[in-house]
């Protein structure tokens, strides 16, 4: 028997004739044999995460704490600069007298400062933004990862020290190695980008134009489907989806932009690559058995903005997917004039003129099919 029964009876923490009672109570000896008070345990279950509290408590080891204001001050930057960056990193605004802030913190802070002097204020701060974004979005996909495949199925049986104790696991022995992966995949990511830029003899540019192939490519029919579905089916159609996509499109040397549900923007600086990965994904989706594909193309120059992709040939590309049918690749006249008289894999047909929203007059568009006569 816990020699904390009583104090946990006493706190309303625990009742010995709940169901749950044996798993809340093997809960509570793990969780105050790492040295957590019932004050905190207390908090933790009102805020009901007894479960993730001992990972949370290891996720930011650096004890050292100190206030928002002398973060700022230790990283030799003043508080409203500060807060620019934080809140651009998608954090709330500190509390002024929280201490809640440690060396790591600082030293953003110091990473701010130092591309301040090199790019100024406003670019430090879209920087950051971009940072912060991608990061949660990793950090949402971890959580989600584990709340599904570990959480859910201990707590269905009454496991909850497992679920505390593999998540403790997992920042002390995974994130480390999670967090060495990212590295590694940042430094790939600059060497493959720049290689793009220098294949396609891009000129720097104050704005950062480039020519690249844009396609969007979407599942037709898929918010009907989205409403006949269950969720798990639904969650293993958008699995077949973005594994199929997200391979072909990486191995053809092009780059996932975004994606938005069931839709994936790409671009490549190689129209024929952009070609060649339309038509395979087309193919790839209807092997599968998913809702058939439909993808949009235009070629032009574009803004390199941020991590995202910006300009006319963009909006273009998007408009084309609208309008094509299923099973249909559409293209904008650039992309076709360019490849149609020396790339003899494809075949481009006068699809007809298109009234695309936002465009005064309609658009020429073509069909993108294989040469059948290779």
């Amino acid at each position: 028997m816990s020699e904390h029964l009583d104090d946990l009876i006493a706190a309303g923490l625990y009742d010995p004739s709940g169901a749950d009672a044996p798993a809340r109570l093997e809960l509570f000896e793990f969780l105050l044999s790492l040295g957590m008070s019932i004050p905190e345990l207390v908090r933790a279950d009102e805020e009901q995460r007894l479960l993730t509290v001992a990972a949370l408590r290891m996720l930011r080891p650096d004890r050292a704490r100190c206030t928002f204001p002398e973060a700022a001050e230790n990283a030799g930057v003043d508080v409203a600069f500060a807060l620019r960056v934080w809140r651009a990193a998608g954090f709330p605004d500190p509390r002024p007298h929280a201490r809640n802030y440690s060396d790591n913190d600082v030293g953003l802070l110091s990473l701010a400062r130092t591309l301040q002097a090199v790019v100024g204020t406003e670019l430090v701060v879209q920087l950051v933004r971009t940072m912060g974004e991608a990061t949660a979005r990793i950090a949402e996909a971890e959580v989600a990862l584990l709340r599904a495949n570990v959480e859910a199925p201990l707590v269905a049986k009454q496991r909850l020290v497992a679920v505390a104790m593999t998540y403790a696991a997992v920042v002390e022995e995974i994130l480390p190695r999670v967090v060495e992966g990212i590295d590694t995949l940042h430094r790939r990511h600059l060497e493959m980008i720049a290689r793009r830029y220098s294949d396609a003899g891009t000129v720097p540019s104050a704005t950062n134009l480039a020519y690249l192939a844009v396609g969007f490519a979407d599942l037709a029919g898929y918010t009907g489907l989205s409403q006949e579905l269950d969720p798990a089916e639904l969650g293993a159609l958008l699995t077949t989806f973005e594994s199929i996509t997200g391979d072909l499109i990486a191995a053809a040397g092009a780059h996932v932009v975004k994606r938005i549900g069931d839709a994936v923007m790409f671009v490549t600086s190689a129209p024929g690559v952009a070609c060649a990965l339309a038509l395979d994904l087309i193919d790839a989706c209807a092997h599968a058995r998913l809702p058939r594909l439909r993808i949009g193309l235009a070629f032009g120059q574009v803004i390199v903005r941020q991590g995202d992709f910006h300009g006319p040939t963009v909006n273009l590309a998007a408009r084309l997917v609208n309008a094509a049918e299923p099973g249909v690749v559409l293209t904008d006249t650039s992309l076709a004039d360019r490849l149609a008289r020396i790339d003899y894999r494809y075949s481009f047909h006068a699809a007809g003129r298109y009234n695309l929203a936002g465009y005064t007059d309609p658009v020429d568009a073509y069909q993108l099919l294989r040469d059948v006569r290779r």
